[in-house]
């Protein structure tokens, strides 16, 4: 096979259907099969690499998620699409659940306002069947047994349809629902007939009630010549940079065979980076949603739940889009138009420098390269910035907004858990991490990982002033060493190094990962959302390379008890030193909401930067050109 997409690129609309229908030719399933996922099943990176080197095209699979819902098992299946054959077949345990999907929190929705116990908790309370809003939510450990379950919240809307509803919760009432019946088991109402809210003050359309503002002017970006980079499929290249970009139905968007050309020879950096989970524990009591802990990557999947941009609302600038390709509960191909949007921007400055002797003024201009998706999981909305530099330096920003999640509140004191917006509404402290897996390739698969301290010099003979500072490395020999966190006091900072090739003054070349704002999570080391995400204890781990270890809280979290994922691949204790490493790095948002949050949240930013240390031997961008003559800030009598 010579033709067909590149091994690495996601899965087309006709593979979903030709892998599906394989799929579902399995013998021993019931009459009652649904398509939780169908992915591109990767090449094991030496086969990939192999390929690339002149070898072998590695065959082109899929990665298939059934579940067998007359059964009440899931079923993971591989199909060759090079010849539309069944490649494997295996049946999952009793009780690991995959995830819900998108069409099935819709077919929830139904069962819930149809359950004659619901519809008289809502008349007790005097609310129309018609106007509520009804939200599944995984159930995590907080159901018994091992039937598929969630457990639904509810708001009520106002007549316009537009309405934010999260302004109106429904204090008391919550939903059981076994998924595989689709069927309400239970109603819990600890508040029988307990009013919702008025919503006054929950609208943000049309400027919340308020006048537009009239003083802000056009603002036009406009590339006369066309954008700088160039989009082949799923190959980007831009400046000295090329990649491929995909949108993974677990992960949403992910980046593929980074890597960076200089002086003529292309260097790797990067095998594959994405954001591997996203986890949001709350931290409210409040007994309506005190098990909201959920696994937004792990357990609903960020690819379906990817929004379709549109220029000059979500993007600005020359854009090229890419579409993404998901499925629906039905096993049909379904496209999301514009998932991915890719576009250059300025950046401000990328490097300047005034010589006082003879006055010249050298500078050069930063631009970037932003590959970015957002995806709306229930009331959030979930951007993921990728944005590459001129310097060689990769960052990654995850954008947070949306509306925070409401509960409805009866007691005339004040929780210390949540803040009040309204006559019974309150919105929940709680926390966001996320946890990136990079798959460094520095210059090849062999790296060492390490960490670097800066630390004070004692005053003494060495020291007089008492001004000196060093830095301090430890370098990680084996997985039991390389789980760390951050330590702002002593700026550390993470590296992946290889040993095998050095700079202009010796050293290995490296790329160290610089961490941004920070948290640890608050929740009860024993709780049930830490014992499923043990990946939360330290911010930093590195394993050795495996295939098979994608996600950080392991294939399977939903409903799970934990114990699987990074804490059991560490567990190994596998030497690290000039092997294929993995990075994983653990970040996020802490969020005390304030009222300037509502009733729509502005953009919370977290992230981090990758940038190189000694893997170049000068600054890479001494070549990026002056602003031309003739600018405004390049005047052409200027030297």
């Amino acid at each position: 096979m010579t033709g067909g997409p590149h091994p690495l690129d996601p899965v087309t609309a006709d593979e979903v259907t030709r892998a599906v229908r394989v799929a579902r030719s399995l013998p021993d399933l019931s009459d009652d099969v649904k398509v939780v996922s169908v992915e591109t099943r990767e090449p094991e990176k030496t086969a990939y690499l192999a390929w690339k080197e002149g070898g072998v095209r590695p065959a082109r699979e899929t990665f298939c998620i059934l579940l067998d819902r007359g059964r009440r098992r899931g079923v993971e299946v591989v199909v060759s699409l090079d010849d539309d054959s069944l490649v494997s077949a295996v049946l999952l345990p009793e009780g690991v659940q995959p995830a819900m999907h998108l069409d099935e929190f819709v077919r929830v929705v139904d069962a819930v306002r149809s359950d004659e116990r619901y519809l008289a908790a809502l008349r007790l309370r005097g609310v129309d069947p018609a106007s509520v809003h009804v939200e599944p939510w995984s159930t995590g450990t907080f159901e018994p047994g091992t039937a598929r379950q969630a457990r639904a919240l509810t708001w009520v809307r106002a007549d316009d349809k537009g309405d934010n509803p999260y302004s109106r919760p429904l204090y008391g009432l919550v939903a059981v629902i076994d998924l595989d019946r689709m069927i309400v088991t239970r109603i819990d109402d600890h508040a029988p007939g307990t009013r919702p809210p008025t919503g006054e003050g929950g609208d943000y359309r049309a400027g919340g009630g308020h006048p537009y503002r009239s003083d802000l002017r056009p603002l036009q970006i406009t590339q006369p010549e066309g954008p700088s980079f160039v989009l082949d499929g799923h190959h980007v290249a831009w400046q000295k940079w090329d990649l491929r970009v995909g949108l993974h139905p677990r992960e949403g968007l992910t980046l593929h065979d980074i890597g960076y050309t200089d002086a003529g020879e292309r260097r790797s950096l990067c095998h594959r980076a994405s954001i591997a989970e996203l986890v949001i524990p709350y931290g409210d009591p409040n007994p309506t949603t005190h098990f909201k802990g959920v696994f937004d990557t792990g357990e609903y999947g960020m690819g379906p739940l990817t929004n379709s941009l549109r220029l000059g609302c979500d993007c600005l600038g020359e854009i090229a889009y890419l579409d993404g390709i998901t499925n629906t509960w039905d096993g049909e191909a379904r496209t999301i138009p514009n998932a991915i949007c890719i576009h250059e921007e300025d950046d401000n400055l990328l490097w300047k420098h005034t010589d006082d002797y003879s006055g010249r003024v050298d500078r050069a201009r930063s631009r970037r390269l932003v590959i970015s998706s957002i995806a709306t999981v229930g009331n959030y909305e979930y951007g993921y910035f990728w944005y590459l530099h001129l310097d060689g330096s990769l960052r990654f920003e995850a954008k947070l907004t949306g509306i925070v999640h409401t509960a409805g509140w009866v007691s005339s004191e004040r929780s210390p858990y949540s803040l009040p917006l309204g006559d019974g509404i309150v919105t929940s402290n709680h926390q966001h991490f996320l946890c990136a897996r990079l798959d460094l390739d520095l210059d090849g698969t062999r790296n060492t990982a390490f960490e670097v301290d800066s630390v004070a010099e004692p005053r003494g003979p060495a020291n007089p002033d008492g001004v000196a500072f060093r830095t301090e490395r430890l370098t990680y020999a084996r997985e039991s060493q390389a789980r760390r966190s951050v330590a702002p006091a002593s700026a550390r900072r993470f590296r992946v190094e290889n040993r095998s090739r050095r700079n202009r003054i010796g050293d290995p070349v490296s790329y160290e990962l610089v961490p941004g704002d920070n948290m640890l999570p608050l929740q009860d080391p024993g709780s049930s959302i830490r014992e499923r995400a043990r990946f939360l204890d330290h911010h930093l781990w590195v394993t050795r390379y495996d295939p098979a270890e994608r996600y950080p809280a392991g294939e399977y979290p939903t409903q799970s008890a934990g114990g699987d994922g990074l804490p059991a691949w560490a567990a190994a204790d596998r030497p690290l030193l000039d092997e294929d490493v993995v990075v994983w790095y653990v970040f996020g948002a802490h969020h005390v909401p304030r009222l300037e949050d509502w009733p729509v949240m502005p953009v919370s930013r977290t992230g981090f930067e990758l940038r190189p240390v000694g893997f170049f031997d000068f600054n890479p961008a001494l070549d990026v050109p002056p602003p031309e003559p003739g600018t405004h800030c390049c005047p052409a009598e200027a030297s």
